[in-house]
């Protein structure tokens, strides 16, 4: 095997001589046509012979230097198939120049066959440079603006963080661009496919590739990090692991239990959120609460129609989509709430403090589906007014003090999706049950208690 590896190794050297040779046929038989001067023909045939000899002398030794494995398959694929492409009209073009058959070859056929000629060796040379220097390697200090034109992005899709899986949305990628290619269903270098996390974890040849007590110990890591020298390093072709897709597979690896559970679920560090904004640009920082809502703007017809003598409505954004609504009367009605209804989703803050809310009036609240903010202190609600309003998924503040609410409430609370706030002055909840709520809990906190 190492004698295969050894030969192999001669490719770059001899690769020179089939392009040196082609270019020099073709242009001693353009250089004849154009100045209508004759040549003899032994050199030409000689040329033509020796640019096909030298062809199958450098296909071999790139036959053998592919089975190194070293390198991505889609490119060595293609590579190898013009190549050898090449070697085959090289042969067909050198054979029918003979003198025996040159009667065959009529000028129109060989400028054909010299332009096919000049394709083959520029997409042989392409995928060849590529699988050597890299797909970028000739634009790598190009102008930015004919860089943009030339390179393939090789960014990441963007994330949302709510939204982002750990496995999933992070490491995958990272695997899908570096690793795949060579590790998969169909090809699967060292008996390892990476093209999933059950099957990464299935390991192959030289074992699992994850070592969770010491992650940088991991075969994956030693792999990626070793010297580009080394016969194991990976990848061996095209655009090595970056310093910061390093940092982030360590960080998965200490953290491989949680692999399918969301972003958010976990403590992730400083350094770490550099990298993932620099991968991913993902945004760690927290979102106001109308830049999570997507939705159209008001038409504000339907707020001129509201009584303004019943209700005060303002503006709360720039983009004049969220309102601020605050009942201004003693008593609500079922129809007061009724008529907010088509405004209902561009409802962020609610006001209706001493104006005899019930359950009954509660629901048609509970229908403001992009409620933030809802005060509704002074009324005779209680603890099914709270699980009423559970359903309102964006609530963050909620100021519900000299109300009938009990201790049955604080379990209610905790089950709001998004709520950081409940204001209970003023009702049987006592201090201490506060106390103790608070110390137990870090994303609602509950202010007041009796």
């Amino acid at each position: 095997m190492e004698a295969i590896f050894f030969l192999g190794r001669f490719h770059p050297l001899l690769v020179h001589l089939p392009i040196g040779f082609l270019i020099l046929a073709i242009l001693i038989e353009s250089y004849s046509s154009i100045f209508k001067i004759k040549i003899n023909r032994r050199i030409v045939n000689f040329t033509w012979f020796t640019a096909f000899f030298s062809s199958v002398l450098t296909s071999i030794l790139g036959l053998l230097v592919a089975e190194t494995g070293h390198y991505i398959d889609e490119n060595l694929f293609m590579h190898k198939i013009f190549g050898l492409s090449l070697t085959a009209i090289s042969f067909i073009s050198w054979f029918l120049r003979l003198s025996i058959f040159s009667n065959l070859f009529s000028s129109s056929l060989k400028t054909l066959s010299n332009t096919i000629i000049i394709v083959l060796l520029t997409l042989t040379g392409h995928y060849g440079g590529n699988l050597t220097h890299g797909e970028t390697y000739l634009v790598d200090y190009a102008p930015e603006n004919i860089k943009e034109l030339v390179v393939k992005k090789n960014k990441y899709v963007e994330l949302e963080i709510d939204s982002v899986k750990v496995y999933d949305d992070l490491i995958q990628p990272i695997f899908n661009q570096k690793c795949v290619s060579c590790h998969n269903k169909e090809i699967s270098r060292g008996n390892l496919n990476m093209d999933s996390y059950s099957n990464l974890l299935k390991g192959g040849s030289s074992g699992i590739p994850i070592n969770k007590s010491d992650p940088r110990k991991s075969l994956l890591i030693r792999r990626i990090t070793m010297s580009t020298s080394e016969l194991k390093y990976m990848p061996p072709d095209g655009e090595p692991v970056s310093f910061d897709e390093i940092k982030t597979l360590i960080w998965w690896i200490n953290n491989l239990d949680k692999s399918n559970e969301n972003l958010v679920s976990l403590k992730v560090e400083d350094d770490i959120k550099e990298s993932l904004e620099m991968l991913y640009s993902l945004n760690f920082t927290e979102k106001q609460w109308f830049e999570k809502i997507s939705i159209d703007k008001i038409d504000e017809s339907l707020v001129q129609n509201i009584d303004n003598s019943v209700f005060q409505i303002k503006y709360i954004s720039d983009d004049r989509k969220f309102l601020s609504v605050k009942y201004l009367q003693k008593n609500v009605s079922v129809s007061d709430i009724e008529k907010l209804q088509k405004i209902s989703k561009y409802i962020a803050y609610f006001t209706a403090k001493s104006s005899n809310i019930s359950n009954e009036l509660i629901k048609g609240i509970s229908n403001f589906e992009n409620l933030v903010k809802l005060e509704i202190q002074d009324n005779n609600i209680d603890d099914e007014s709270i699980k009423i309003l559970q359903s309102l998924k964006n609530l963050e503040i909620l100021n519900i003090h000299n109300t009938k609410i009990t201790s049955k409430s604080i379990e209610i609370l905790k089950k709001f999706k998004n709520l950081k706030r409940a204001y209970v002055w003023g009702t049987s909840i006592s201090r201490s049950e506060v106390d103790e709520f608070n110390r137990k809990e870090d994303k609602l906190k509950l202010i007041g208690g009796s």
